[in-house]
């Protein structure tokens, strides 16, 4: 038979705004924060301008363990959005990270926000039941 859990808990949703300027082709830079316990839902990668490198530009959000656990070369050489893929991997606490990996000339224009929708594991904000 299951237990039901009769505590509830909210989504929380973190946002950060990325400029080609904040990025190094190659590198991991803390983007958002988690909590220890936190589980990643959803989320995105929305560029609002494009890229503009010579030919490509993707990006990958991971963390320390995992350059790319979330998204593994996502487009962002056009407006648009790229979801990120969660996992279920429970987060002992820390950064998130993007990498950016262009190809020729560094972009001399480009934005991106970066949304991360996640629940922080035995928190409860509410009772149901």
């Amino acid at each position: 038979m299951i237990k039901k859990d009769f505590n509830r808990q909210s989504v929380i949703v973190a946002m950060v705004a990325i400029s080609f300027a904040d990025l190094a082709s190659g590198v991991d830079l803390a983007a958002i924060e988690l909590p220890p316990n936190a589980i990643v839902l959803g989320g995105d990668v929305t560029v609002t301008e494009a890229f503009n490198s010579a030919t490509t530009d993707v990006i990958d959000v991971g963390d320390a363990a995992s350059q790319n656990r979330y998204l593994n070369d996502g487009n962002i050489h056009a407006a648009g959005r790229v979801a990120l893929v969660p996992t279920g991997y429970v987060h002992p606490g820390g950064d998130l990270t993007v990498r950016w990996v262009g190809a020729g000339a560094a972009p001399t224009a480009g934005t991106a926000r970066l949304t991360v929708q996640y629940v922080v594991q035995g928190r409860s904000n509410s009772t149901q039941g």
